[in-house]
């Protein structure tokens, strides 16, 4: 093997990961956007306020999956 592979090098502390969106309004807080990495993978997501600030209420906000972890709980 040539060498530890980049993404398990301890030596490197830090990465830069760019995202690419599109952005449309469909309505003044209706809001698609459809984001890429390095023009692959691409998502969709919609954005809208609720009734109560103007909005149409169609897109319900996003649950938080992701969990972050300290050192100790390893």
């Amino acid at each position: 093997m040539a060498g530890t592979p980049e993404g398990l090098d301890p030596a490197i502390r830090t990465r830069d990961i760019v995202f690419e969106a599109d952005v449309q309004s469909v309505t003044p807080f209706l809001k698609l956007a459809t984001v890429s990495h390095n023009g692959k993978a691409h998502h969709t997501f919609a954005c809208d306020e609720g009734p109560s600030f103007g909005g149409l209420g169609s897109a319900r906000r996003p649950s938080c999956t992701s969990a972050r972890r300290s050192p100790s709980d390893s």
